[in-house]
């Protein structure tokens, strides 16, 4: 099973592709707000663009003990900072390749026969797997940290799930766990992504060093402490 998850350029014609079917098909109807720094992966099977993931900041910017600001993590408020934390926001793949699809068949899509003989797909449990191996450098590859002397590595991926509209099917099979539920009925699942490599880390903070946006923030930061 040849299944690969890769970076869509902002302005190409992937994105545009991603962006016309999530809102056309996603319940939401919609792509992310642009101030959660949001990228776009793309899903193939066998060479062929069959979905979209969409992964980007936490709009809420503190979450009871788990994350928070610097200084919360510094006072042991919380685990880990906003920084470390990115949002699944979207998950899209064709009709076409779900249950029922015409390209749902054991020799295309990934899965398994259960007890009763129906074939039953794990492709979009192992697309996300899939993007959790990699995401997690590749995004700060795209937006490097700004201040390398603060926590920068993403250690976590959280995503929601309406209840009203699914059950969550597609994180318990993924490995994602539940970490609450609040009082609308959404819930938010967790998944602890994997640590970089020396050689990773080192990537990042060599572009972190250069990256325009990051000196910016970092001279700015500096003026303000002369002030």
């Amino acid at each position: 099973m040849s299944l690969t998850i890769a970076h869509m350029p902002r302005g190409g014609d992937g994105r545009k592709w991603a962006a016309q079917n999530i809102e056309r098909g996603h319940y939401l109807h919609k792509m992310p707000d642009p101030r959660t720094s949001f990228e776009v992966y793309s899903v193939c099977l066998h060479g062929r663009l069959i979905g979209a993931l969409v992964v980007g900041r936490p709009e809420a910017t503190r979450c009871a003990d788990w994350y928070g600001s610097v200084d919360d993590v510094r006072a042991r408020r919380c685990e880990v900072t906003r920084w470390q934390v990115l949002n699944l926001a979207r998950v899209w793949i064709s009709p076409d390749y779900q249950s029922g699809g015409a390209m749902c068949r054991p020799d295309v899509v990934p899965g398994y026969v259960d007890r009763r003989g129906m074939f039953r797909s794990t492709l979009a449990s192992e697309s996300l797997r899939a993007a959790m191996r990699v995401i997690g450098f590749d995004y700060l590859m795209r937006r490097p940290p700004c201040f390398l002397e603060e926590p920068y590595q993403i250690e976590w991926m959280l995503s929601y799930c309406d209840t009203s509209k699914h059950h969550g099917t597609i994180y318990r099979a993924s490995g994602f766990e539940r970490y609450r539920v609040n009082e609308r009925g959404i819930e938010t699942w967790r998944i602890r992504l994997p640590a970089l490599t020396a050689r990773q880390d080192a990537e990042i903070r060599a572009i972190a060093d250069v990256h325009p946006r990051s000196v910016r923030y970092r001279l700015a930061r500096s003026q303000m402490q002369l002030v």
